[in-house]
């Protein structure tokens, strides 16, 4: 008496935590909320980009501070169709479709998207938000960012990844979304260093950050609080 066996080949992936972390932006609404705010054109994307944040957000848990190019590495063993969506596979999310969706996110203000997450975010946990905590951080950075204006030579021939060229005046207005990286009262310890200030509302009641914006490395808290604050309340006046 004979047997037809068909073997049938078995694969295990790690899931570790980040089942959860998955649900819980699909449960908030996060790709769904980013898909819908910015234009793409789905019929030349194979991953969205709620879905490459949803990748980008895995993906910061675990595999912080590594080349871009080097991000199809943390999910190779992960399973990635459960994760992010049906028929993505770990290959997929290289450097090209990760740095399109961050270009698409900073072309569209990524402090404008971040609110929008935040408040649906709180609509969809029963949050009622009366009260919340403001602080401050600065953040370092080695890279030559100061521009010398009026003819002189420019530090630096790049500015937000674009060029100028040199010689040429530097003004706000030509880089109306880019903050100023300058020295200012470091928190981290480095006053020799250029920086940027980050500013973040969390919720009381829930620890949950409702607004977070970036600012001038030499802002201070008595200014910059108050435009944040008010920003916050125009947020919760539109939500």
């Amino acid at each position: 008496m004979s047997y037809n066996c068909q073997i049938q080949k078995i694969e295990s992936k790690t899931l570790d935590h980040l089942g959860l972390v998955a649900g819980m932006y699909d449960e908030l609404g996060i790709g769904d909320i980013i898909d819908k705010a910015i234009e793409q054109d789905e019929e030349k994307r194979s991953i969205s980009i709620g879905q490459a944040v949803k990748a980008m957000v895995l993906n910061g848990l675990g595999f912080v501070n590594q080349r871009l190019y080097l991000f199809p590495k943390f999910f190779q063993d992960k399973p990635v169709d459960r994760l992010i969506g049906e028929g993505i596979c770990a290959s997929q999310h290289h450097y090209h479709v990760i740095g399109r969706a961050l270009d698409d996110i900073y072309d569209y203000d990524a402090t404008s998207l971040y609110s929008q997450i935040a408040v649906e975010a709180a609509q969809v946990l029963n949050l009622k938000c009366q009260t919340a905590h403001l602080d401050s951080t600065s953040f370092h950075t080695s890279v030559p960012y100061e521009i010398k204006k009026g003819g002189e030579e420019i530090v630096t021939k790049k500015l937000n990844g674009e060029d100028v060229p040199a010689n040429q005046d530097v003004s706000d207005a030509d880089f109306p979304k880019v903050i100023n990286i300058t020295k200012g009262y470091s928190r981290d310890h480095r006053p020799d260093l250029n920086q940027a200030i980050l500013q973040l509302i969390v919720s009381i009641q829930a620890g949950i950050p409702l607004l977070m914006k970036t600012m001038d490395g030499n802002n201070d808290d008595k200014t910059g609080f108050r435009e944040t604050i008010q920003a916050h309340i125009e947020q919760l006046t539109k939500a």
